[in-house]
């Protein structure tokens, strides 16, 4: 189904949401040229949301208006791809990727899916019957890290040549265009410790555990800040919770709810250390990009490939999850650390095209 001029049209499917796994579908998208693909969005959801901020103006996008995506979500999803007649559609997240095969395979359009989690560690058990059943007619499988890819093989039985290990590409320009923005810390801020964290409030991205960890730290240097920028509701019990234990031990004027950023870049650029206490993560895309700014991290050892992108006493300190207090000796200790370089190689543009020109 080549389209005119000989350009493969891609129409790439995400939430309105910002997360890890949706911006990587825009970066990825955004490596295709424009002179031999068709790139399209489109959102599944109740609106454009957030996501639109990251993607430039140039491009088309579609909005699948949907409340809950099992009413009715395939078949709309089918109606859309049989209308544009792609040669590609992509996704990036569990419950899109298992019915946006089911289309493709009923449009005989070309799909590629990308795993935003452990099979084994995600949260919402549901997907994985699905994932099961509809794996097998993908005609690719992009895993994050390689134990990802190896258990995707293990619970689809797919074959090794259909599961490919790519690490989490850079968006370098679109950061570089991020730092010319102002320091957004204040004038009073320039003697403090500036610790940050940058995830959507919970329970997975350990909010909960790095403000504990914070006030062990700032028993030792007074001047330190925690800045946690992330999405939040104020009337979410597990914000609630974060909130109070923050007030009743009086660690209000030193840890800073900033809320959701579109430009998080400016405030790691300023920052003294970044800090992630996650309980679960696929990549840590934000993890990346700290360290890609030349921060001095702090990471939980969630998943194996921690300890493989970051290397402990050398551009970070690597703990183990749940553990407050290694975080804050982590914590305390990582601010020293110069003169490093990146330790984490990602997938590159020529990757990803060649990818979209061979499928």
């Amino acid at each position: 189904m080549m389209q005119q001029q000989d350009k493969k049209k891609v129409l790439f499917f995400l939430p309105p949401t910002v997360g890890g796994a949706e911006r990587v579908t825009v970066i990825i998208a955004k490596m295709l040229p424009l002179d031999e693909f068709e790139v399209k969005f489109v959102v599944v959801g109740n609106s454009l949301g957030d996501i639109v901020r990251f993607i430039p103006e140039s491009y088309s996008i579609r909005l699948l208006r949907i409340k809950k995506i099992w009413y009715g979500g395939t078949v709309r999803i089918l109606n859309i791809v049989r209308g544009e007649k792609p040669d590609i559609v992509f996704s990036s997240l569990l419950y899109l990727n298992a019915r946006l095969i089911i289309v493709a395979k009923l449009c005989g359009t070309k799909v590629i899916v990308r795993n935003n989690i452990d099979l084994s560690r995600t949260t919402h058990k549901a997907n994985i019957p699905l994932v099961r059943l509809t794996y097998k007619w993908a005609d690719k499988v992009i895993a994050q890290q390689e134990e990802m890819h190896d258990e995707v093989i293990s619970y689809t039985g797919l074959p090794a040549e259909k599961v490919i290990t790519m690490h989490n590409p850079i968006d370098v320009d679109y950061i570089k265009e991020c730092l010319k923005a102002e320091n957004p810390f204040s004038q009073e801020a320039q003697s403090q410790y500036k610790y940050i964290w940058v995830a959507r409030f919970c329970l997975e991205k350990g909010q909960d555990l790095i403000v504990r960890a914070f006030e062990m730290v700032h028993r030792d240097k007074p001047n330190a800040h925690l800045y946690l920028l992330g999405k939040y509701d104020e009337e979410n019990a597990f914000f609630k919770s974060i909130r109070d234990y923050v007030n009743s031990h009086e660690l209000h004027e030193h840890v800073h709810f900033v809320g959701f950023d579109s430009n998080p870049f400016r405030w790691i650029k300023y920052a003294d250390c970044y800090v992630m206490p996650s309980r679960l993560e696929g990549l840590p895309n934000s993890l990346i990009d700290a360290m890609y700014l030349g921060k001095p991290v702090v990471a939980t050892k969630c998943i194996p490939v921690i300890d493989r992108i970051v290397k402990d006493g050398y551009n970070g300190i690597v703990v183990e999850s749940e553990n407050i207090k290694a975080l804050a000796e982590g914590m305390k200790n990582a601010p020293s650390l110069k003169d490093f370089e990146m330790t984490y190689h990602p997938a590159t543009c020529e990757d990803f095209i060649s990818l979209f020109k061979n499928i």
